[in-house]
């Protein structure tokens, strides 16, 4: 994601973060569509998660809905951040600092 993010010079953005930013304060339907992509973006991590936590990868004590709205935050900061100019090496940093932290099984 770092990379792919960093690598788009022409900056395009995301119709979901634009979309809900400028009308979801005045549009019900794109507040509510927003929302739902939202969520099963979440859904989708949260599912990664929990394959990870069967794999031994992560911690299985670990909340998998409450990891995966952090990676979603980090993955759409991310994002932000490249629109904004961030290095490729930024950018890869921040990724690798979110994997970090996630919480491994004590051995």
């Amino acid at each position: 994601m770092a990379a792919a993010t960093a690598a788009d010079t022409a900056h395009r953005g995301c119709l979901l973060a634009k979309g809900a930013a400028e009308l979801a304060e005045h549009d019900e339907t794109v507040a509510k569509r927003a929302r739902a992509a939202i969520e099963a973006l979440q859904a989708l991590l949260e599912g990664d998660i929990a394959a990870c936590q069967r794999n031994g990868d992560i911690a299985a004590d670990a909340d998998p809905g409450k990891l995966a709205a952090l990676v979603l935050a980090v993955l759409r900061a991310i994002e932000a951040l490249g629109k904004a100019g961030a290095s490729e090496e930024t950018l890869t940093d921040i990724a690798g600092t979110a994997l970090a932290v996630l919480p491994r099984p004590a051995h």
